[in-house]
């Protein structure tokens, strides 16, 4: 059996399904791209793709099933895992409690500006706000490596592909295969978490009042410190 254009579109849809599931992802993005504009909340989409994609491999080759079975290498990830989640949620709470940071960060720069600039003309400018989320800078590596870190310190994510690639996955899968596989799972990710991401920019104005900034925050936080504790205490 090989991989077919059925076998991809069925192994999308589930990846699509628990891609948009709430869960820390959701609220990792969301804190960086309030907090830091699109181009971070992109930084976190692709640090979380990096991480799911990191996962699929692993668990093709084996070290993922290692993880899954071993108490201690599960025990250790989780709790790894759990701390940081509470690390930044108590880190959001404490922003939103203060409320003592620029509501008007660099990342959020009128592209419009940026553009004209570089002299970039108008019907050109939708191009140019793609080429932007590639820019990145200290703080959007740090938005990629939270992303990151959520998913490789959380064995829950182990578990799930060990379950889902053994029905997708030839019975003698070749390397090709896994690729494949993996390329869909960092596709699909991807474009979820930067379609939230963009609907996030697309209400900044919104977003840059005080008020609702301190009320994302708390509410991140604390969806963030919640998550945590759950994985904390989860078998």
């Amino acid at each position: 059996m090989h991989l077919t254009v059925t076998h991809l579109a069925a192994f999308a849809g589930v990846m699509a399904l628990g891609t948009m599931s709430p869960g820390p992802d959701f609220a990792i993005v969301l804190r960086h791209a309030v907090a830091s504009g699109r181009r971070a909340g992109f930084a976190t989409a692709v640090g979380i793709a990096t991480g799911i994609l990191g996962w699929v491999l692993l668990a093709a080759v084996g070290v993922a099933a290692l993880v899954a079975t071993s108490p201690v290498a599960y025990l250790s990830m989780k709790l790894i895992g759990a701390a940081y989640l509470v690390f930044v949620g108590l880190r959001t709470l404490w922003t939103a409690i203060t409320a003592r940071r620029d509501l008007a960060p660099a990342a959020h720069a009128d592209l419009a500006a940026l553009a004209a600039a570089f002299d970039v003309p108008r019907h050109r400018r939708i191009r140019f706000r793609w080429l932007s989320l590639l820019l990145w800078d200290r703080r959007h590596w740090a938005a990629f490596r939270a992303g990151l870190f959520t998913n490789v310190f959380n064995p829950k994510v182990a578990v799930f592909f060990l379950a889902l690639l053994p029905q997708f996955l030839p019975e003698h899968p070749t390397p090709g295969d896994t690729l494949v596989l993996g390329a869909v799972s960092f596709a699909v990710t991807a474009g979820w978490f930067t379609t939230v991401t963009l609907v996030v920019g697309a209400m900044k104005r919104l977003l840059d009042r005080r008020a609702v900034r301190r009320g994302l925050d708390t509410l991140t936080g604390s969806a963030l410190l919640a998550l945590g504790l759950r994985l904390a205490i989860s078998q």
